[in-house]
Formats: structure tokens, C-alpha cells, sequence
């Protein structure tokens, strides 16, 4: 199963400030009856320093607030709160953090705050340098006092997880924000997922997140991580195999010269020589080979060439055969030839007597979706696609549906 990039969930400092209540203390704290003068004149220095983006001055005005005699619990309070404004906008996270932690232990923040704070931490323990034990531990104690229904933090600590190694609770966590994003969750979110389950070995849920990836984010990138999984369910018949490498070359996700040589040979030995033809120019064209494999893609272009003069020149006699026989395999196998050679009308009609003539229902529909997504039907290839229900066959012939959506 492939294995993917982690995608670090972003965390800026507005988004911190937004969600988690981290406003500005206001310049009315030094004359709240709360604080004391001796407090209370340094305090309101720093905030206008702080605010005017003047932190060496803030800080050392929060230095000589701290160092009034005398100070109330109180006192103690406001300043911690004030330290954390002013290593916010510096972006001092984890300084940040301990300030907010101090005013959220010390019992003076009101309860109303109580739950804001919480959230506040995990974001800025998330950040650079990272605390995940305090990010798991304040998310926690977050979602557990709200109901747990905040997605995106669901997320967030579901990647802390991830980091600290705990796969299991990683998915759990994740699958919370998925369900509770309540229609598209992030793509972020499902990258996390499918990590996770690739690292736990489990290929089922690995796929089914993948088929998600693609059919909400169908982007060059996520269908190029699908290729190697594309790559492991080619190892059956023949017909799965060619059906696996056109999907890779109609989402443009061959870029490797053994995939190239593969498919074509599998195109070859199904008799299907002009299709080898098109995967061997194909990768010639765009310089795929190198200077090292270049003579061998050479010579496997030149036998297919070889293989489609000798077919072109007993296709009449082929069709004929095929409209007499009423063999529903026989049209199964002329509409790939012809669909091979950009007859997509004749291979859609091929496809259509194949099934009233007792062919195999999965290659017939699999022949027909192609022809119809290379007629631009897309959603006629779609119905076609659905049609198909054997194992293999429909697992490759359901990444093939969410190609043709997107045609």
C-alpha cells in the first residue's frame, strides 16, 4: 500500500487568536480596582508597547510589574495573561503557552474562559517546537468539556496522535472529524487517515480512504499516490492488468519506464498491438526511458508495430467472422481492437451485441464505459462502470467511474 507525505495541519497565529479567545488584554486592566497601582501602572506600559509591536519594552515592563512588592494572586494573573499577549505577536508559541498555561492554573480565570483556554493550548503547544503530550492532553480535556463535536480539533489531535505513533487513536479521532464535518472533509484530514492505516497494515481501509482522496480531491497529486495501489491490484489476469495501465495513462499517472514496458507488453500479449504502440510513444515522447532503456523501448515500440501491421491486415476478415459467429467473447475482443484504434462508436455498439450475445457482463461493461469515455459520455460511462460487480474487476472498473466523473 502506498505510502503518503504527512500533511501538517496548519495552525496560524490568526487562527489561534480567532478560535481560541486569545485577544488583546485591554489598556483598562491598570485601572481595574482588582489590580494594584504598583501593578497597574507597569502593566498598562506594556500593553502600549505591546500593541505598537514594541516587545523589548513590554517585556521589560511586564519584568517590573512582576517585581512589585506586594502583588495579589490577581496581580499575578494579569500579567501571566499579558505575557502571553506579547509572546503571541512575537510568535513566541511555546512562551505563549506557558504564560496561558500559569493564568489557566492559577484559578482567577473565569470559568466562561475556561473551556476557550483549553483550546487555545493544544493549538499553540502545536506548534513549532511541538508539545504533543500537552496537545493530546488539552484537546482532551477540550472535547471532553464541549461534547467533542469540534471538528477540526478532533483532527488536530488525531494527528498528534499520529506523530506520537498511536495509529489507532489517530484513525479514531479522525473518523470523528470526518463524520462530524457533515458532508466534504479536509483533504488533510483523509491524507492523516490513510497514513495511519497504511502503518497498521490495514489495506481496506488504506483503499477506501484512497478511493475518498480521489473522488473528492481528484487532483494530478492524489491520483499519482493511488498509482502504486494501482500497481498492486495489476497482478491478476491480463484483463484487469490492461485495464489498471489504461487508468494510469487516462489520469496521466504513468511516469515510470518499467510501467510503460509492463503495459505494453500486457497489451501485446492480449493482442492489442496498437495500444502497446500508444503507452511505447507515449513514454518515448516525454523522454521517460532515458539514454540506458531507450534501445529496448525501441525494440518493444518495433514489435508492436510488427504485431499491428500483421492485425490491421486481418481485421475485415475478423469483423466478418465475429458478425457471424455470434460469439459474445469474439465481440468483446473486436471492440478493444477497435476501440484501440479510436473507433469508439463501433467498439460502443461491439460492446452492446456482446452483451446480448451472452459475453461476460464485467468485460462487456468495462469495454462499453471505455468507449463511452472516449466518446466523452461521461455519464453514460459512469452507468457503465456501475455495471460491473466481479471483484477485481469492480474495484478497478469504480476508480474508472470516478475518472469518467470528472471527464
Amino acid at each position: 500500500m502506498l505510502k503518503n507525505s504527512l500533511l501538517i495541519i496548519s495552525l496560524g497565529l490568526s487562527a489561534c487568536l480567532a478560535t481560541g479567545g486569545l485577544l488583546a488584554p485591554t489598556a483598562a486592566i491598570a485601572q481595574q480596582a482588582k489590580v494594584s497601582s504598583k501593578v497597574g501602572e507597569p502593566l498598562k506600559a506594556a500593553l502600549d508597547a505591546g500593541t505598537k509591536g514594541q516587545y523589548s519594552q513590554a517585556l521589560a515592563k511586564l519584568k517590573e510589574a512582576e517585581a512589585a512588592p506586594g502583588k495579589t494572586n490577581f496581580d499575578q494573573f494579569k500579567i501571566n495573561e499579558t505575557y502571553g499577549f506579547v509572546y503571541l505577536k512575537q510568535r513566541n508559541y511555546a512562551a505563549a503557552a506557558v504564560a496561558y498555561e500559569r493564568s489557566l492554573n492559577s484559578g482567577q480565570l473565569p470559568s466562561s474562559q475556561v473551556n476557550d483556554r483549553l483550546k487555545s493550548l493544544a493549538q499553540l503547544n502545536f506548534q513549532s517546537p511541538r508539545d504533543l503530550a500537552k496537545v493530546i492532553d488539552y484537546s482532551n480535556r477540550y472535547l471532553k468539556a464541549t461534547g467533542g463535536s469540534d471538528a477540526a480539533m478532533n483532527a488536530m489531535l488525531g494527528q498528534a496522535y499520529q506523530l506520537q505513533g498511536n495509529n489507532k487513536a489517530a484513525i479514531a479521532s479522525v473518523q470523528n472529524a470526518v463524520r462530524l464535518s457533515g458532508g466534504k472533509p479536509s483533504e488533510n484530514w483523509l491524507r492523516i487517515l490513510l497514513k495511519s492505516y497504511t502503518a497498521l497494515g490495514d489495506n481496506d481501509g488504506a483503499g477506501k480512504t484512497i478511493e475518498q482522496l480521489v473522488t473528492l480531491y481528484p487532483t494530478q497529486d492524489n491520483w499519482r499516490q493511488l498509482a502504486s495501489d494501482l500497481r498492486d491490484q495489476a497482478r491478476g489476469d491480463d484483463r484487469t492488468k490492461l485495464n489498471v495501465y489504461r487508468l494510469m495513462s487516462q489520469v496521466d499517472v504513468m511516469d515510470r519506464p518499467d510501467i510503460y514496458s509492463e503495459a505494453a507488453i500486457v497489451a501485446i500479449q492480449s493482442s492489442l498491438p496498437a495500444e502497446a504502440v500508444q503507452f511505447m510513444e507515449k513514454g518515448l515522447s516525454r523522454n521517460i526511458f532515458g539514454t540506458n532503456g531507450k534501445a529496448r523501448a525501441e525494440r518493444i515500440l518495433a514489435h508492436a508495430r510488427k504485431e499491428l501491421a500483421a492485425q490491421q491486415a486481418a481485421l475485415a476478415p475478423m469483423v466478418r467472422s465475429t458478425a457471424t459467429s455470434k460469439d459474445g467473447a469474439g465481440e468483446v475482443r473486436l471492440g478493444e481492437i477497435l476501440l484501440s484504434y479510436g473507433q469508439a462508436d463501433k467498439a460502443l455498439a461491439a460492446g452492446k451485441r456482446a452483451l446480448q450475445e451472452g459475453a461476460s457482463p464485467d468485460d462487456a461493461w468495462m469495454l462499453i464505459g471505455r468507449a463511452q469515455l472516449q466518446l466523452k459520455n461521461g455519464a453514460d460511462a459512469r452507468k457503465a462502470f456501475n455495471q460491473v460487480k466481479g471483484s477485481d474487476a469492480a474495484a478497478i472498473a469504480k476508480l474508472w467511474g470516478i475518472a469518467a466523473s470528472k471527464s
